[in-house]
């Protein structure tokens, strides 16, 4: 009797440690699963539809996190390496170190962000510079009734005002004063000679002569319930490129869009939405006429951790799909873009560098006008963030 005893028991025990291991295979992230094999199967939820390349999705199998503070620039040095002309104003002021240099014909705004430090009064701008062109008394370059200055989807305005439009800029094509590869390479020696960190290009626009003037012409149409649009005459003078870079870390890019955290008390006067690094600039004839660069990170001074495997993008968008699926889409909601990024949370006195899965979401809305009740259709635009390492979900945007 005891022996029959004892094999029940053993038998019993064989079949729990094998209930146990089908429940680990079953949750354990299969972190290798192809992108495109995975999608091919999926069952997606309803209404939502898949709008990105899965091919050109890159991975990587390890990453770190990190705690870093913004980076600190050293004014002197950074107006060395930047400015062309001389100095002849130099103070302080609420964000920074400020720089004036030149004469009415070319004069040059520096201001090297400190966080307030220089003025004694704490900011949260930091991380960065600010600098500008004025030739005759005006801005080198006043491309804001033709193009977008944003960076990543298009915003309401964007969609609603075809003026703005980036997409009818090529990319990477060359424009009659200097070639796209030498205007990167002149930028990319300035921004090494000033202390900025690694960077890399991720959205950029030659602004061509032809494409400006139709835009101009959409933006006086758009326009023409108002008293004094502004008046603009054009010429191949005004062509240049924008640049929208972002920086890297470890070959990560660190995330450049608007994402909300979706958890814990407000962070600051913006509530819940997280910082990021923003680096835009403008390369006319008259070389680097515009760069506007803030919250960068000092990652050479940062603290990281031990490297740790992250869960793969099938994984990671398998947690969209699992929400989803319990909520009503609109017709016509799309996942436009996956991308393994750095996001950044705040961490008492700095900021915690987390690899995270981000997917642009889009839905469906439309836009109604006051006057005419005529309705335009527009996408909202939000990123759904999941940590890379738990395969926790962080943003707040369903």
């Amino acid at each position: 009797m005891r022996k029959i005893l004892i094999l029940v028991l053993n038998i019993t025990l064989l079949m729990f440690v094998s209930a146990c291991k089908e429940t680990q295979t079953d949750t354990k992230p299969s972190g290798n699963r192809d992108l495109v094999t995975y999608l091919q199967n999926v069952k997606l939820p309803k209404n939502l539809s898949i709008s990105f390349d899965a091919a050109k999705v890159k991975s990587v199998a390890l990453a770190k996190t990190y705690t870093a503070d913004f980076l600190e620039l050293d004014p002197d040095m950074v107006a060395k390496g930047l400015l062309r002309r001389e100095i002849i104003d130099k103070k302080p002021q609420a964000v920074g170190p400020w720089f004036q240099t030149g004469d009415e014909s070319l004069t040059e705004y520096l201001t090297v962000l400190d966080g307030g430090k220089s003025f004694g009064v704490e900011n949260e701008v930091n991380g960065g510079l600010y600098y500008g062109v004025y030739i005759n008394g005006k801005p080198d370059e006043d491309l804001s009734s033709v193009i977008s200055g944003e960076v990543g989807p298009p915003s309401v305005n964007e969609q609603l005002q075809r003026s703005l439009s980036r997409s009818d800029y090529a990319s990477f094509a060359d424009l009659s004063f200097v070639k796209y590869a030498d205007a990167l390479a002149a930028i990319e020696k300035q921004f090494d000679a000033i202390g900025l960190p690694k960077l890399e290009v991720a959205e950029t626009y030659s602004m061509d002569l032809e494409t400006i003037r139709n835009h101009y012409a959409l933006y006086i149409e758009e326009n023409r319930n108002q008293e004094d649009p502004e008046d603009f005459s054009w010429s191949k003078d005004d062509e240049g490129y924008l640049f929208h870079l972002r920086q890297l870390i470890d070959n990560i890019p660190v995330i450049n869009v608007s994402w909300e955290l979706g958890k814990g008390t407000a962070t600051g006067a913006d509530g819940n939405l997280m910082k990021f690094p923003i680096i835009d600039v403008t390369y006319t004839k008259d070389g680097v006429t515009d760069i506007r660069a803030s919250g960068l990170y000092d990652v050479e001074a940062a603290k990281g951790g031990d490297e740790k495997p992250l869960i793969g993008v099938a994984d990671a968008l398998q947690v969209v799909f699992d929400e989803y699926k319990e909520l009503l889409l609109d017709e016509g909601t799309r996942v436009t873009s996956a991308e393994l990024v750095y996001v950044s949370i705040p961490a008492k006195d700095t900021n915690e560098l987390i690899p995270a899965w981000v997917f642009g979401i889009a839905k469906p809305n439309k836009w109604k006008d006051a006057e005419s009740g005529a309705e335009f259709p527009y996408d909202d635009y939000s990123q759904y963030v999941v940590n890379a390492i738990t395969g926790e979900k962080l943003s707040g945007m369903r």
